[in-house]
């Protein structure tokens, strides 16, 4: 019984010793910003430098800066947003620092020298326990598909043109045809004419009669002309 206690107790010891070296073998190690620690060239230039990297458990943090010209201290969230190090959790004066992320959670770092803080020499970091599944990132919703609009109708027959009408087409049947022009027959007589039967009617003579009267007149009156002159 008691040699099955001290087997189990030795996988159990050989188990975490075996995730904690594979644990040491995947950590990585950061240079805080990439460069020296000190004051940045814009006040949120290492939130945006930790907003850009994934931090686990057993990774560590070097912090590159030279001794008296900055310092590295652990603070809590409050003293981190107000630069106050009255309630330090660990100091470090001398450079380069290294931090090692034993636990998950947040943590707060700055400089307290002169106003170094206020200029933006302050860190905070996210540290994330590789055994524990990060919440799967939403997957896009799909587009919606394409409206299919349906094809217009064909009508079955074009439509016939609009039927024009000549203007002797507006003649409607049930009325009378209009009245022909009259011919040449049928004009009005002369004035010559008329003023000849008007004389002749008036003397009661016929139009032959009218004729030979009027020669002899005429006839007469030349010859008279002739005998005076």
């Amino acid at each position: 019984m008691a040699l099955q206690r001290n087997s189990c107790v030795i996988f159990l010891s050989l188990f975490v010793a075996a995730a904690y070296y594979l644990d040491e073998s995947n950590s990585l190690e950061y240079r805080v910003g990439d460069s020296v620690w000190s004051i940045p060239p814009y006040p949120h230039f290492y939130s945006d430098w930790s907003s850009a990297h994934l931090f686990y458990m057993a990774d560590s943090l070097v912090f590159d800066f030279e001794t008296e010209l900055s310092n590295l201290i652990e603070v809590a969230a409050l003293d981190y947003q107000n630069c106050s190090a009255y309630n330090p959790i660990k100091i470090l004066n001398s450079g380069p620092a290294t931090i090692l992320l034993k636990e998950a959670g947040v943590f707060y770092f700055l400089c307290n020298l002169s106003n170094y803080c206020d200029l933006g020499q302050k860190i905070s970091i996210v540290v994330h326990n590789p055994h524990v599944n990060s919440p799967p990132s939403p997957s896009p919703s799909p587009s919606p598909l394409p409206t299919i609009l349906s094809p217009t109708p064909v009508p079955s027959s074009l439509p016939l043109p609009p039927t024009v009408y000549s203007p002797a087409s507006n003649w409607n049947r049930s009325e009378s045809p209009p009245a022909p022009m009259p011919t040449t027959s049928d004009q009005a007589p002369s004035p010559t004419t008329d003023l000849v039967h008007t004389i002749g009617s008036s003397n009661g003579c016929s139009g032959k009669e009218f004729s030979l009267a009027f020669v002899v007149y005429f006839v007469g009156i030349s010859f008279t002309f002739w005998i005076l002159f």
